[in-house]
């Protein structure tokens, strides 16, 4: 890469982090050009889920916490700084993932001892929100829904697609679950539908993707998936359909009427996608933590590239999201703790 790195030293919960940015712009670098930043030297770090915030700023979940009581919301600004908020979350905490809301506020699950919605706006106050969620919940994803409001996927001893308001009024629906569902990835698309992915096959192969109405009414599809699928991460894409990460080895797409494609062609050996995040181009940008790791690129007409070139050793793509640079950024759990940046070009 061209241009200046900024490269700031942050103290947060008794540890120093080390985050390297560059700054350069996008117009030199090729597309799936990868770049990774150590995020910092203290044990345990691990990251999951980001977003870009209504800021211009990447911000994401930091699960740096067992045992240590490090977990934190993230945030990386355009220059490279970060800062981690913990002031509101609960003891004992673990936010999993995080999403913009309409409300200009970011909205997140936390799966700790007292399970929650968390809401923190863009100067980091944070409020938690758990009247409404079942005992033994957990919740896991998150996404902005139709009507200003969030909707969340709910792993818990009873599994659930639940809704909160700007306000905080959660409400979780269950009847179109079956038995043994386990909800995964949760977005909504641009013609207001909202679609999910059920990770509970459990050997029977009743994996499937699924879709929720805006009054809870939930259903599921599998006709169209691949024999041993399982999908995971799931996002809108340019034309009103959603697509998934199958982390059996696939890309898939499911129009607005149901109808679900699954494709392999361009995928390494091994390959196992896990989250996909629509990007600049059109094109739907995913993670793959398989045999050889990759990020991926996904063109609308199904065509399916990866790249790493550039991905540090021991490296497990896992999280990604569209920052405010154009670029598409993404957590690392492997060996070396990271976030990284793909050029989408």
């Amino acid at each position: 890469m061209t241009g200046r790195r900024l490269i700031g030293w942050v103290a947060a919960g008794g540890a120093w982090l080390l985050l390297a940015i560059g700054a350069a712009g996008t117009a030199t670098a090729a597309v799936g050009s990868i770049t990774e930043v150590p995020f910092g030297v203290r044990a345990h770090s691990y990251l999951f889920g980001l977003t870009g915030g209504p800021d211009g700023a990447v911000w994401f979940a930091d699960l740096s916490c067992t045992g240590l009581g490090h977990c934190a919301i993230g945030r990386v600004d355009r220059r490279g700084r970060l800062s981690e908020y913990r002031r509101g979350l609960a003891a004992g905490s673990v936010p999993y993932t995080i999403a913009g809301g309409p409300d200009g506020n970011l909205w997140f699950t936390d799966e700790g001892r007292r399970p929650a919605i968390g809401r923190i706006t863009p100067r980091g106050q944070i409020t938690e929100f758990r009247h409404g969620l079942a005992g033994g919940s957990e919740p896991f994803t998150i996404t902005a829904g139709p009507a200003g409001d969030m909707w969340f996927t709910d792993q818990g001893r009873r599994p659930a697609i639940g809704r909160i308001t700007p306000r905080g009024q959660i409400t979780e629906f269950r009847r179109g679950l079956p038995s043994g569902s386990t909800p995964f990835g949760i977005t909504a698309t641009s013609r207001g539908r909202l679609w999910f992915t059920d990770h509970g096959c459990n050997g029977s192969g009743r994996c499937a993707v699924g879709r929720v109405s805006a009054s809870g009414r939930i259903s599921e599809l599998r006709r169209g998936l691949r024999a041993g699928s399982q999908p995971l991460g799931i996002a809108a894409g340019p034309g009103g359909e959603a697509w998934f990460a199958d982390s059996s080895g696939a890309i898939g797409r499911v129009t607005s009427g149901g109808r679900i494609t699954e494709r392999t062609r361009g995928l390494a050996a091994g390959s196992s996608p896990v989250a996909i995040a629509a990007g600049p181009d059109g094109s739907l940008w995913f993670t793959d933590e398989g045999v050889h790791p990759a990020v991926g690129r996904a063109t609308r007409a199904g065509s399916l590239r990866e790249f790493s070139r550039g991905l540090l050793p021991g490296s497990q793509p896992a999280d990604i999201t569209l920052g405010p640079d154009g670029r598409m950024w993404f957590t690392d759990e492997g060996s070396t703790t990271a976030l990284g940046r793909v050029t989408t070009g």
